[in-house]
């Protein structure tokens, strides 16, 4: 369970035994340390149980999903480094049609790579001067 959600439910229960939001803070503070929520998020999420919430995850936002983050994509992407480890990112968006922000974070976080004189290679390689 995320600790959000975990907090949430540590909410509802102090509402649900009367426990003022104060005191839910402090308790909140106390167990999560540094990791709990912020007090306008406790008072906010006291409010909404109180009114009668039942639900402790947050409801579906409207906007734009993030569907482009796909395993498809990132098994794309690779195969176009493992293809032609000097393509350049412009080249893979160009290609794939993606945001250059999502290019970015699938070659850096999600394959794990980076760039090495234009070559695109894992961030664990160590590299070898020849003289």
């Amino acid at each position: 369970m995320k600790k959000r959600v975990e907090q949430r439910v540590c909410l509802k229960f102090c509402v649900a035994n009367e426990i003022s939001c104060v005191n839910a803070l402090k308790m909140l503070q106390k167990a999560y340390g540094d990791s709990s929520l912020s007090k306008s998020q406790v008072y906010e999420w006291y409010k909404l149980f109180k009114e009668g919430r039942e639900i402790v995850e947050d409801l579906p936002r409207s906007g734009r999903p993030l569907t482009s983050n796909t395993d498809k994509n990132v098994d794309k992407v690779k195969k176009i480094v493992l293809t032609n480890r000097r393509v350049s990112e412009r080249e893979i968006i160009s290609t794939l049609n993606i945001s250059n922000g999502l290019v970015h974070y699938i070659l850096t976080r999600a394959l794990d790579l980076r760039c090495v004189q234009t070559r695109l290679v894992p961030k664990q390689a160590s590299l070898v001067l020849c003289m």
